[in-house]
């Protein structure tokens, strides 16, 4: 009967040795996961940014007008800090978030700052967002997930680009 005891006993201990192990291991992949996020770059230009520096806001500012009205946008606010440019979405986004019927377009919205960081040194920073109902009293901000910013890093980095060529 002891011995019956005894190996209930250790059974028991076992499992609660298993689950610590478990619990431990989850805790230190979600630290992990977590990590020291010490990149330096605000959450605000956490979607898509480049720092470009001997250059002025307004150079940089007519850049990006350039780089964006080439990719097909038109520039519909401009002052000195910040830029929104608009373009008529794809068939793909009027599936996703707009009407099927095609009669109001969903538009893509591009909201850029340009952030002085020092002398002569700028953050150029951009986020985006799908916009319904456009111009209306009902117009809607959707914002454009983190998975999707690859399209306009790269039009960031191309306003960059234009500097590095001079």
């Amino acid at each position: 009967m002891q011995f019956e005891q005894k190996r209930n006993v250790l059974t028991k201990v076992a499992a609660r040795a298993g689950w610590v192990a478990n619990l431990l291991l989850v805790a230190g992949v979600l630290a992990c996961a977590s990590g020291c996020h010490s990149t330096g770059v605000p959450p605000s230009a956490s979607f898509a940014s480049v720092v470009i520096s001997g250059n002025t806001p307004g150079q940089i500012r007519d850049a990006a007008e350039e780089v964006f009205t080439h990719d097909g946008y038109t520039v519909t606010q401009t002052d000195p800090g910040n830029l929104v440019f608009d373009k008529e979405g794809s068939k793909m986004n009027n599936f996703a978030y707009g009407n099927w019927l095609g009669d109001t377009p969903i538009w893509i919205r591009v909201k850029a700052a340009i952030v002085p960081l020092g002398e002569m040194s700028c953050r150029l920073q951009c986020h985006a967002y799908l916009v319904r109902d456009r111009g209306s009293a009902s117009e809607e901000e959707i914002t454009v997930s983190r998975l999707h910013k690859g399209q306009y890093q790269k039009l960031l980095d191309a306003v960059a680009q234009r500097f590095a060529r001079k």
